[in-house]
């Protein structure tokens, strides 16, 4: 399909402005363009003479602000030597194009073969590159009083008609983590350190993609993330226990890996296991504050609330086992 004469629709039926594009972003000649599934974004694939590239339009809400910030760092990583995509300018020479006032940007595309669960020598290279990167971005302004998970955790604690036993355990879990948060060191995090960010070539990181969620935090909230990611243990679609429990295991090989190259604070290796617990809780709570404020939630809601319920019980069954794994792991 050209981009002339074909027509793709968007996730919500609406037709992708693809004349407009190809007009902003030639390429030397669009030959195919396909949708791609990810996330809240909608994304382009782009064949074309200059080769595959991506476009992607951003989510409604997206400041200009926000995705500039993104830009940049994108450009500085390239700049310092950190495989991150390729940022393409528009033919207007700008990094991003607004139409129908939604922003899109383009980046030049990443060869190369997905994250493969079977392979430690990938989750050890999450765990290099993660450090790597934080490494990377050691030097940038990265000023946050605290983290927004403990901000929405300390609302949603004081919600009214929240369950108290759970209000009580919220609570409890904000004056952990309160406790050490003047000891963590603050970066510009990934924020979306997962194993669908990485493009590998062999047993070697070719790219890095997601920077959409990066931000000032504290920068242990990067291993949390991918602690989650890798170490989520799938059994099957449907079954009870699907992506509940953790695997031990990976969680060690990633997190030793991270040490390898950059040693966490004893602040980071203590709020680690309570930034796991704390992840899960506020996407429970939240789900429940909309569900108390009127909004109708559907039965996938129902599922993800009962999912991190399951969660947390793993997570309470295997407190110190965690804790030890990520101790050993991280202080060695």
């Amino acid at each position: 399909m050209t981009a002339t004469t074909g027509v793709l629709l968007d996730r919500a039926g609406v037709e992708l402005p693809l004349s407009e594009l190809a007009a902003l972003w030639p390429l030397g000649g669009w030959d195919s363009v396909t949708t791609v599934q990810g996330g809240k974004n909608e994304h382009l694939r782009v064949a074309a003479a200059d080769g595959v590239h991506f476009l992607r339009r951003s989510y409604r809400a997206k400041p200009h602000e926000e995705l500039a910030r993104q830009l940049g760092l994108m450009r500085l990583l390239r700049e310092r030597g950190f495989p991150a995509p390729e940022v393409v300018s528009a033919s207007s020479g700008s990094n991003h194009a607004e139409l129908d006032g939604r922003l899109w940007i383009a980046t030049r595309g990443v060869e190369g073969t997905p994250f493969n669960d079977a392979s430690t020598a990938h989750v050890r290279a999450m765990g290099r590159t993660l450090a790597r990167y934080h490494q990377t971005v050691a030097d940038l302004p990265a000023a946050v009083t605290e983290p927004a998970v403990l901000v929405e955790l300390r609302t949603r604690a004081k919600d009214d008609g929240v369950d108290p036993a759970l209000g009580n355990r919220t609570t409890h879990l904000v004056a952990q983590l309160s406790e050490v948060l003047p000891h963590l060191p603050r970066v510009v995090v990934h924020g979306g350190a997962r194993r669908g960010s990485l493009v590998f070539n062999g047993s070697e990181v070719a790219g890095v993609l997601d920077f959409d969620s990066a931000h000032a935090d504290v920068r242990v909230l990067d291993l949390a993330v991918a602690v989650h990611d890798v170490g989520k243990v799938y059994t099957g679609p449907g079954e009870a226990d699907n992506k509940v429990a953790l695997d031990l295991s990976r969680v060690a090989e990633l997190l030793a890996a991270y040490n390898g190259d950059l040693q966490p604070t004893e602040a980071e290796i203590e709020a680690l296991p309570l930034l796991l617990e704390a992840k899960r809780l506020k996407r429970g709570l939240g789900r429940l504050s909309r569900s108390r404020h009127g909004e109708s939630l559907s039965d996938n809601d129902y599922l993800k609330i009962r999912l991190e319920d399951q969660r947390i019980a793993w997570l309470d069954e295997h407190r110190s086992a965690l804790a030890a794994i990520v101790r050993k792991a991280l202080a060695g």
